[in-house]
């Protein structure tokens, strides 16, 4: 991960402190080695201090800080990740809430507040509201969610997912607008991920090979930028979507250890697609199997109730706008592109992609903690290509 050196974020924080227009300002930070990373971008949380109107202040804040070297650029998708994060903090985030304003707060989806943005190239940041001092947590205890916590998130989705079709009807000039910045995923709006995932297909390939999933990853090796287009050419209904929601972009409120709320981050994916594609994927990359045999359809059920839920509180029509059988309909078409995209995150998830601009977190040193890790990745792949046969989304 790219260097932040700590003069650099002191002449960050003091640009916001006087954005803020803060007196007698000062901040506080952890111990800069204990500083949580992502794949594109470094998290500092701060504390800052000082008066606004004689009133004293405390905030608890995040900057989201791009890399400031040029070298980290070459391939320009860092760039285009945070001008898309940037868009939707500054812009979409912001419509939201006036959207919700009047909804009850059972029915509101949760975000951070965002303080400040800078847009500067080489020098983009995004200031927004800590919610973990607000209580919200990530999920560590386990590689997959429990059902408490995957009905959270997806109550959470299902807001979001709402919000964007409340967008279209009332603001139909700013849906347009974010249509044309979020564009969908193909060949065209970004070759570089589409070769990625590709790459990930033959190595998933390989691992199968003369296995009864044969035509099934052929298949789709052959049809990949089809199959990832699909998701959004060919579907009945597209909104905004978050296009990367795992459990590691999210945040989980806890009373008395069971989890109450969600709230989602990381927001530099998101892109026009099927809503149905980020349901799948946030239940197929995160959930064990046992639990999507069980449950599956009780997932999709939280999920559409709490949709039609937030659309009449706007007085929409959910059976127009997204009936339950266009729900139904665009699972099965988005099911192979979600599985290609997933396939890509589980690849790095499970310590497989030592190389690269994007790496694993987790180094793996020797041919051992290789085959371990192989064969983890097989058998969560190949769970989720029985339960897609099952759902009658894939056949053999």
């Amino acid at each position: 991960m790219f260097p932040v050196s700590e003069n650099y974020i002191s002449k960050v924080v003091n640009l916001i402190i006087n954005d803020l227009n803060i007196t007698e300002g000062r901040y506080s930070l952890m111990k800069f080695e204990a500083i949580a990373q992502n794949y594109f971008g470094v998290i500092v949380p701060v504390v800052i201090t000082g008066k606004r109107k004689e009133n004293e202040v405390s905030l608890d804040i995040v900057l989201k800080v791009a890399p400031t070297d040029e070298r980290f650029r070459v391939s320009g998708a860092l760039t285009q990740f945070f001008a898309k994060e940037i868009y939707v903090y500054s812009t979409i985030l912001r419509k939201y809430q006036e959207f919700q304003n009047d909804m009850p707060l059972v029915m509101q989806y949760i975000m951070p507040k965002c303080y400040y943005i800078s847009k500067e190239y080489c020098n983009e940041v995004i200031s927004m509201q800590n919610m973990c001092k607000d209580g919200y947590q990530p999920y560590t205890q386990n590689m997959f969610l429990d059902i408490d916590h995957v009905k959270v998130a997806l109550i959470s989705l299902a807001k979001f997912h709402a919000l964007s079709f409340i967008m279209r009807e009332w603001d139909p000039k700013l849906y347009e607008e974010t249509k044309s910045i979020c564009l969908p995923l193909s060949n065209k709006t970004n070759k570089r991920f589409m070769d990625i995932l590709l790459d990930r297909l033959h190595k998933v390939t390989g691992i199968f090979e003369h296995s009864s999933y044969d035509l099934i990853l052929e298949n789709m090796r052959n049809n990949c930028a089809y199959l990832v287009e699909s998701v959004a050419c060919s579907v009945k209904q597209m909104c905004i979507c978050h296009g990367d929601i795992w459990k590691e972009n999210i945040l989980f409120k806890y009373v008395d250890n069971k989890p109450i709320g969600a709230c989602l981050i990381d927001y530099q994916t998101v892109r026009m697609a099927s809503p149905a594609f980020d349901i799948l994927f946030l239940i197929t990359t995160s959930t064990h199997n046992e639990l999507r045999r069980k449950y599956y359809q009780e997932l999709l059920d939280t999920y559409y109730q709490t949709f039609i839920g937030v659309l009449n509180e706007a007085n929409l029509d959910s059976h127009t706008l997204y009936s339950r059988e266009m729900f139904e309909e665009d699972l099965k078409i988005v099911a192979p592109g979600c599985f290609i995209v997933a396939n890509t995150a589980l690849w790095l998830s499970n310590g497989l992609q030592q190389e690269g601009h994007v790496r694993s977190k987790h180094i793996l040193t020797t041919d051992e903690e290789k085959e371990v890790a192989t064969n983890k990745y097989k058998s969560v792949i190949k769970n989720i290509l029985d339960d897609f046969i099952c759902y009658g989304y894939l056949s053999l």
